[in-house]
Parts: C-alpha cells; structure tokens; sequence
C-alpha cells in the first residue's frame, strides 16, 4: 500500500492537519479516506478542556508509546521502569525532542485510539484490506499508526517516525 496525504490549516487545533489519505494499492486501485472525522474527534476533546494541557499530556503519551514500542521490539528481557527510565532520556536527547516527559506505563496515545476506532468504522476501507490481503487487521494497525503518526507531525511540528528505531537500538546497546 502506498500511502500520500493532503493537508490544510486547522485553526482550531493551531496545526496544519492531515486531511485524507491517498490509497494505491496493486493492481492500481485507488482509495481516498476522509480524515474528518478525526479531526472533529480532536476538536471536540480539544474544547472539553484546555487544548495546551490536552496537547501537552498527547505529545507525553506520544513519544512515550513509541518509546515502550521500540523497548517491546527490541525483545530484550527483564527491562524495569528504571532502565525504561534510562533508555527513554538517552533516546529522547539522541532525537532533539525538547521538554519531552516519558511514562513507562504508556501504551497508546489518544490519538492514535482515535484514528484506530475512525479507520476501522470505514467500511470501505475494511473492505478493501479484507480483499487486498489476508492480513488486513496488521494492514489496519499500520495505516492506524501512519496516521497517527502524521497527526502528531501535524500537531506538534516534530517527526516521531524514527523514535520507536533508534529506542529499540537504545534498549540493545542498555542490555
């Protein structure tokens, strides 16, 4: 699959935001999803509170998802919080993000929970990973965390893509 978004200029989100996804899949099919409903997902959990602590508390569970990714798959054995700890303030320095705050215990971030639960309700889009591959939930689960991935690009002006890669040889170099 390959993947182009579009962006555009949210004003209530203070970000350029990816607006829908460009699909090429074999066989030269195209796919266009609309990330609308994404966007009104986020403006909505936006406005229930303060949008600058609701960004800063996302861009914590962000990078810290990532980084427990990145511990996961380096398969490495027996990591408590405090090596966590350790190799989360190496890899955060290594990549220049500034004033960024790690919890060990993040899974996923709100965003990516939202991108998730909007991808999966398009029921076009599931019928096309069902059709195109037999692994259409892994399907699912990349293009969740392209997205994701993007937006947090979008809201926070930084790249994440390389984080969860060098957390995993952070993890190997620790052990």
């Amino acid at each position: 699959i390959n993947i182009k978004a579009s962006t555009y200029v949210c004003e209530p989100l203070c970000c350029l935001f990816p607006e829908r996804l460009q699909l090429s899949l074999s066989g030269g099919i195209t796919f266009s999803v609309d990330l609308k409903n994404i966007e009104e997902t986020l403006i909505a959990m936006a406005e229930k509170g303060n949008l600058c602590d609701w960004k800063e508390q996302e861009r914590k569970a962000a990078i810290s998802s990532r980084i427990n990714l990145g511990i996961a798959q380096a398969g490495v054995t027996a990591i408590d919080d405090a090596i966590k700890n350790k190799i989360a303030a190496k890899v955060i320095e290594n990549t220049n993000l500034k004033n960024a705050a790690f919890e060990p215990n993040y899974a996923q971030s709100s965003v990516t929970q939202i991108v998730y639960s909007c991808l999966f309700k398009n029921e076009i889009l599931m019928n096309m990973l069902e059709e195109s591959s037999s692994h259409g939930l892994l399907c699912l689960n990349e293009l969740t965390e392209y997205v994701a991935l993007q937006v947090h690009n979008s809201l926070f002006s930084e790249d994440l893509s390389s984080l969860v890669e060098t957390t995993k040889n952070e993890a190997h170099h620790q052990s």
